[in-house]
């Protein structure tokens, strides 16, 4: 019986196109994955013979699919040789079949006629479907149509409620897709597609303002030794959970831009949310440039990509940017306020840039603002002098000099004595520094305030 029906299907073929192209593909339909084909030029296909697959929960059921001999009334591809063998009932002494719809027919492939490549079929995660159709070749229209549904494949709940890919690949052993016997090459196109639930994946920031995939973030100009955060917001508009969230970085300047909080998954469609924070830390002064890559479940958006800058600035320019000194009046040597004390001055020693301040600090005393100050002491000669901690002002240098003479100056190098300030200042400390070479004579000393390039 077999050997006659299998010639009867091959006798029954249309010709097709030397080239033949087609798509096989799978849609959503409220959680079910309809398995659908389109012959691009209007090729008619012999038989399909698929694996499909989903990569969560299970294929459990299966419907949809065409029973019968192809018409002009009733066209479609269900009807496969093996499938037929095993399920449409025949008469023994002519073969003409008796029943198309003996009970339990399917499309699903038995495991024991190819269990190499053959799948394990309902109720698992995988099914190899064979679909073909016989027709009278003298009447055209009962061809199967260049599109349709193959069939529909149901899935078990945990994959309807969060959604599954499903995937599709040609069955080897089966032939995969096969145009008629003419020597005809078909050329199959197979596309899976996410079924169920849709997560999606947009990016805020600030709060409220979507961020393009690709886009950028600036945190703007920050100190170097210091830092500055921003808070982005991932949202799901989608229907299904958003699972999966990491952050990978690269770029230039990777080790300046540090994720300091990271997201929570899952976060729920469509108006979940959950906020992630991102630390810049400029290592040195200028443009500095890193990138981060969002991973998530979406299928559409599977890297959301951000490209994160700042610029690094000295100490300086963050005090001048904060007094709001224009820049034509903020650099280090200029007097924007005419009272003889240049700008470097001013923020080494805690005087107002933003009026006239050329005070002199209080010698002994708890002052928190002045100019050094000098006096004759042990017999020799005294500077003191407000300084920043060591945190808080890099990129700029205190250092004492004296002399017998205002033409040569020597750095001092000894021993300085140093006490916090009272109440206790976090950015300020006092200064004392005596002549190291004290004698009869006139002696010179001066403080020297130098920035780093």
């Amino acid at each position: 019986m077999k050997r006659s029906i299998i010639t009867t299907v091959s006798a029954c073929l249309l010709a097709a196109a030397a080239q033949a192209e087609v798509r096989v593909f799978v849609e959503d339909s409220n959680g079910s994955a309809l398995l659908k084909y389109q012959c691009t030029a209007g090729e008619v296909m012999r038989a399909f013979a698929l694996n499909v697959s989903t990569d969560r929960g299970q294929i459990i059921g299966i419907s949809n699919f065409f029973v019968g001999p192809s018409t002009a009334a009733a066209h479609g591809y269900g009807i496969f040789p093996a499938a037929f063998r095993d399920h449409v009932a025949a008469t023994v002494t002519s073969g003409t079949v008796a029943n198309w719809n003996a009970s339990g027919y399917n499309p699903v492939a038995s495991v024991a006629d190819a269990p190499s490549d053959t799948l394990a079929g309902l109720g698992t995660s995988g099914v190899t479907l064979e679909f073909g159709a016989v027709w009278d070749a003298s009447a055209p229209t009962a061809a199967p149509a260049a599109s349709g549904t193959l069939c529909a494949l149901q899935l078990s709940t945990d994959a309807t409620l969060q959604g599954a890919n499903v995937s599709l690949a040609l069955n080897a052993s089966r032939g995969g897709v096969v145009a008629s016997p003419n020597g005809t090459t078909v050329t199959p196109t197979l596309v899976g597609a996410h079924v169920g639930p849709v997560p999606r994946i947009a990016v805020e920031q600030p709060l409220g303002t979507d961020l393009t995939d690709g886009g950028s973030a600036d945190f703007g100009a920050v100190v170097v030794g210091t830092n500055a955060s921003l808070t982005f917001t991932i949202r799901n508009p989608g229907t299904g959970d958003l699972t999966g969230l990491a952050i990978t970085r690269d770029g230039t300047n990777t080790a300046d831009f540090a994720v300091t909080s990271n997201p929570l998954a899952p976060v729920s469609g469509p108006s979940g949310s959950t906020p992630f924070t991102v630390t810049f830390t400029p290592a040195a002064v200028g443009p500095r440039n890193s990138a981060i890559h969002i991973a998530s479940n979406d299928a559409i958006t599977q890297l959301f990509d951000i490209n994160l800058t700042g610029t690094g600035i000295t100490a300086f320019q963050g005090w001048t940017s904060a007094a709001g000194l224009p820049a034509g009046q903020a650099g280090p040597e200029q007097m924007p306020q005419g009272d003889g004390v240049a700008n470097l001055l001013k923020f080494a020693f805690n005087l107002d840039p933003t009026k006239p301040d050329a005070r002199v600090l209080t010698l002994g005393a708890d002052g928190t603002a002045g100019l050094p100050g000098g006096d004759r002491a042990g017999g020799g000669l005294r500077l003191e002098y407000l300084r920043r901690k060591a945190a808080t002002h890099p990129g700029i240098t205190y250092t004492a000099q004296f002399s017998s003479s205002v033409d040569s100056w020597v750095d001092f190098t000894g021993t300085e004595s140093v006490s916090p300030l009272n109440p206790v200042s976090p950015t300020w400390e006092r200064v004392v520094v005596d002549d190291p070479a004290p004698g009869p004579g006139t002696r010179f000393g001066r403080l020297k305030v130098a920035q780093a390039p």
